[in-house]
């Protein structure tokens, strides 16, 4: 018999005989529900692979039946050890334990629907369980040695290793710190949980904590573009009303607000990190060779020249304010150029399991 048929039927026969002490000999559904599986093991020992199995009317009857029998009027008490043991035979299918295969039949059914690279990957995780059911007396006995066992752990947690680990290669082109930290970190915790209750408190108090730097790392890109933004938008489109006011309105906004200038911007490791790396490579090749600018320098030069210093002439010269270059991150504050250093190593709340 296919062994994922036995453990499916297993599962079954076990569910209808829990009904057999409240239900008792004479109800007709329970009676119908035992004759349907009785036949269906007696296909299945046949030959009937799970495909027949499945595809078999009295494989759909016994599952509305079995969806029934929960609502079945059950015997009065008095009378249910009575019709228990005369639907077992005389045994007390009440304390009976199941065997293994009844609970384990959902693995070798995921295990089944698991195709290609996805069922090779997984194999290793499945064939150990399946020899845990082997060795297992009893569905009891079988969850027992899962939960001593690291096989449902390893199965959670190394397919999360190695993506952190992808996404980490991958990080490469993006140089984002908060990206970098987050798998690094999440590599390092996941290799040393100890449990998959564990690994979920963790991987859950990791992603939310990431998200949140995520955002603040953006923002802080986004406030910290803002002036080599407008000259950049001044070369690309022109010096229109719209934003050549926006330019200069971020002049004073940037000193007055942040005191933060356009030489203060090029200074910051965070920002620097991304000018150099993200910004600079999108700047197309007709634009280098029309301005005869080869580097990230040389482009900084040519906004700040000919794209920003000519549209602020008339306004009086910000100064750099180191007591409003300041930001916040974790209900606590810090200087605008710690940034980076913030992001490779950010001081997280201690959030603590209960």
């Amino acid at each position: 018999m296919d062994s994922t048929v036995k453990q499916m039927l297993d599962g079954f026969r076990y569910s209808v005989n829990s009904y057999s002490a409240t239900l008792g000999p004479d109800n007709e559904k329970l009676n119908r529900a035992i004759e349907l599986i009785d036949s269906l093991f007696s296909k299945a020992e046949d030959g009937a692979d799970v495909s027949a199995v499945t595809m078999d009317p009295e494989f759909a009857e016994v599952g509305g039946l079995m969806g029934t029998l929960a609502s079945e009027p059950v015997l009065p008490v008095k009378e249910r050890s009575a019709g228990a043991a005369e639907a077992s035979g005389g045994g007390t299918t009440d304390s009976e334990i199941p065997a293994a295969s009844v609970v384990a039949v959902g693995y070798h059914m995921a295990y089944d629907a698991l195709n290609g690279a996805a069922k090779e990957s997984q194999a290793v995780y499945y064939e150990r369980i399946f020899e845990i059911e082997e060795q297992a007396e009893n569905a009891v006995h079988f969850n027992t040695l899962l939960a001593e066992d690291k096989v449902l752990l390893d199965m959670s947690r190394i397919p999360l290793i190695e993506a952190a680990e992808k996404t980490l290669k991958q990080a490469e082109t993006v140089f984002s710190p908060a990206v970098d930290h987050q798998q690094k970190l999440a590599i390092e915790t996941y290799s040393e949980v100890k449990s998959v209750a564990e690994l979920e408190f963790e991987g859950t108090k990791m992603a939310e904590l990431s998200n949140v730097e995520h955002v603040w790392d953006s923002l802080f890109i986004e406030t910290l573009v803002l002036l080599p933004g407008c000259a950049q938008a001044i070369e690309a489109f022109g010096a229109t009303d719209d934003s050549v006011a926006k330019l200069r309105n971020s002049h004073k906004f940037m000193a007055d607000f942040m005191g933060i200038t356009w030489d203060e911007v090029f200074v910051d490791p965070r920002f620097l990190l991304f000018w150099n790396n993200v910004l600079w490579p999108r700047v197309p090749a007709a634009k280098r060779d029309l301005y005869k600018v080869y580097s990230a320098d040389g482009w900084r030069d040519l906004l700040k020249e000919r794209f920003y210093d000519p549209y602020v002439t008339d306004l009086p010269v910000p100064l750099s304010d180191p007591e409003k270059a300041y930001l916040r991150l974790w209900e606590s504050e810090y200087p605008v150029h710690q940034t980076l250093e913030l992001l490779n190593s950010p001081p997280r709340p201690v959030i603590r399991k209960k």
